[in-house]
């Protein structure tokens, strides 16, 4: 019964989050709209998302130096693209199905590689907190535009207090300061227990990561990683002529919009990116609702396409090479 809910709740969702998105979309607009797209742009963003995805191959086999394992980097690459091309159909699977194509592959232990991507799990919320501040920073008169609409909305005072981030930020030094002080009282409560070991953990690892032999080239290719994802997003706003007036700092932000959306525990091949960022652009933006779907449509379903398609590829392969692999053995 519980394995029949973890598939079923899924696909509900996701069929849900299709119909909320598109249930009020003119298709054959969108797809008049489509046409207009620049490629350039579109294959930019597919060179960028390679790169990111190299470069996560190369940090991986990093982590597998401190117990003893050297995978090549081709194998590597072809495990982390097989893992986003099983994610796009198995919701969180992708991550069990490239460790497990180095256990074939490079004869590295589950638990050992699996233990990685845990670790990798860790430095990039990390750098995803990190470019979340810079979104905040760079685009804070666009939030507090945004905010004072919402007040002015639902019968706020209608403009934005000056003095809010210095508000944010005492309240935020008042709450780490309680949290820190009482931390061991805390801790005995479940949730927030978990909450703090989970932090425990992620210092552990970037301490873990100085403990490595190059720890320099480790954080220079988590900031590639991301510094690939993040000209992707830029890229993908040069796709139509009336997001080019957006610039790096909104791409900073939709990068935190469109990543918010991929946790949502859904098939990556209907995740809710489209909504997030075309509402991103409508709201943050003040851009047209019906080109904004299309827009965010199109930077989600090119990379989609572009995944299942490299991605399958490598996956393709990988299972052929594991045939022989167990023939030879």
């Amino acid at each position: 019964m519980k394995k029949t809910l973890g598939f079923v709740i899924p696909i509900g969702l996701a069929a849900g989050l299709l119909y909320f998105t598109y249930k009020d979309l003119d298709f054959s607009t969108m797809w008049t709209n489509m046409q207009t797209a620049h490629v350039g742009a579109i294959l930019a963003t597919f060179g960028t998302t390679v790169l990111a995805h190299l470069f996560r191959a190369l940090r991986w086999n990093m982590l597998f130096e401190p117990v003893g394992y050297k995978p090549s980097v081709q194998n590597s690459f072809l495990a982390v693209m097989s893992g986003y091309f099983v994610n796009q159909i198995i919701p969180r699977a992708g991550e069990v199905s490239r460790c497990t194509i180095l256990v074939t592959s490079e004869k590295v232990p589950l638990q050992t590689s699996i233990g990685t991507v845990l670790a990798e799990r860790g430095f990039d919320m990390v750098m995803l907190i990190l470019i979340g501040l810079v979104a905040f920073g760079l685009e804070y008169e666009t939030l507090s535009t945004f905010l004072a609409a919402q007040q002015a909305k639902f019968g706020g005072a209608g403009a934005s207090n000056p003095n809010l981030k210095f508000i944010v930020l005492g309240m935020g030094i008042l709450v780490l300061g309680i949290g820190y002080v009482f931390r061991k009282p805390l801790s005995a409560i479940p949730v927030l227990g978990k909450i703090i070991d989970f932090l425990k953990g992620l210092v552990e690892g970037l301490l873990g990561a100085t403990r490595m032999k190059n720890p320099a080239l480790f954080f220079l290719y988590t900031f590639l990683i991301w510094g690939g994802y993040f000209m992707t997003t830029y890229f993908s706003l040069y796709m139509f002529d009336f997001t080019l007036d957006l610039g790096f700092k909104a791409a900073f932000m939709l990068l935190i919009i469109g990543s918010s959306a991929i946790v949502v525990p859904v098939p990556g091949a209907v995740a809710p990116f489209p909504l997030f960022v075309s509402a991103g652009l409508i709201e943050l933006y003040m851009k047209e609702p019906s080109m904004s779907l299309t827009a965010a449509s199109m930077m989600y379903w090119s990379q989609t396409f572009f995944t299942l398609v490299l991605g399958g590829s490598c996956y393709l392969i990988s299972v052929i090479r594991a045939g022989r692999q167990i023939k030879e053995d």
